[in-house]
């Protein structure tokens, strides 16, 4: 078993620097793949006084700025170790990480993808490192917290899947990426997001383990992705619309409709804290003629069935499109 790193990045030399020289020490990866989103600032590995060859990088540039997604899926297409992960410039690795790849390949068990925990720099703020609160309650409802990769059984799927979507938590087989069509959608925020519920979806063995093995930064406040209010957020639906019919294909519904609707009603609630006020209309329009697209009466017999009051957030939700 072998493992790459794909890093998309756009204008963050200190970033990139600071998880390169993470890299040389874990000596954890077999291949480094750089994919540079048309940076203006100097972001090549050997500019920044890496020996390329060394740490085996491979430098990959794109001639404009298409985000975060497309930067993915260039990495993703020149891989060619038979696992990889995804990670982000302005975040760390941490050293469970190699504990983690040393037990899965022990196991020699066969996965799709094995998910871990991170550490959340708000929660490490609070004196408690780990996940959001709401994640970290889902790992522990499922019984998953045990650092040592246990499989994930059709129930938890359901639950676990409904932690935040991010790239960076998990580690692919990269066979299974490729066979299933799985990719980043191209878009400027929200691209993790059909990554991460198309995975959930068509994986046949996910593993899951609780060690700790990276940390996410957020700011409140500055340029990252996450702290973007403008009209980037309207493209949301680009990422959603593929996920039903990836949803109905895989033959799933029954027990994921109400997980992946969940997750996208309180995702909606969230842009909308984010969105600037005059893209507010705008995306209650859209929001409404999404759920009307995807959301028949059968669909909407099962979900009051099951959960009368999302039911009634979607109702909520298509009533502010029409005023």
């Amino acid at each position: 078993m072998k493992l790459s790193l794909v890093i998309p990045v756009r204008n963050d030399p200190e970033g990139l620097t600071r998880l390169l020289d993470q890299i040389a020490d874990l000596a954890l990866f077999d291949a480094v793949l750089v994919c540079d989103d048309a940076s203006t600032l100097p972001c090549r590995p050997a500019d920044l006084g890496f020996d390329e060859a060394t740490l085996g990088i491979t430098y990959l540039r794109g001639d404009t700025h298409r985000g975060a997604g497309y930067a993915r899926n260039m990495g993703l297409d020149a891989v060619q170790t038979d696992h990889v992960m995804f990670f982000d410039s302005d975040d760390l690795l941490a050293l469970p990480l190699v504990t983690l790849w040393q037990d899965l390949k022990q196991q020699g068990m066969p996965f799709d993808f094995c998910l871990f925990r991170h550490v959340d720099s708000r929660q490490r703020a609070l004196g408690q490192p780990g996940p959001m609160e709401a994640d970290q309650q889902r790992w522990k409802d499922c019984g998953l917290l045990g650092e040592t990769p246990q499989e994930v059984g059709a129930d938890q799927a359901v639950q676990i899947a409904q932690i935040a979507a991010y790239p960076w938590n998990k580690i692919y087989r990269t066979a299974f990426l490729r066979d299933e069509a799985i990719r980043c959608t191209e878009i400027p925020v929200h691209n993790d997001i059909e990554l991460h519920w198309s995975g959930f979806l068509k994986a046949r063995r996910i593993l899951a383990s609780g060690a700790l093995c990276c940390e996410h930064f957020v700011a409140e406040q500055g340029s990252r992705l996450t702290n973007r209010r403008s009209a980037d957020r309207l493209e949301v639906f680009q990422a959603l619309a593929p996920l039903h019919r990836v949803l109905r294909d895989s033959r799933r519904e029954p027990e994921f409709l109400l997980a992946m609707t969940g997750f996208y009603t309180r995702l909606f609630d969230w842009i909308l804290g984010t969105l600037e006020e005059q893209y507010h209309a705008e995306f209650f329009r859209r929001v409404s003629a999404f759920l009307l697209a995807h959301h028949d009466d059968a669909s909407m017999a099962l979900i009051a069935a099951r959960d009368p009051a999302l039911a009634h957030r979607i109702n909520d939700h298509i009533r502010r499109g029409w005023g």
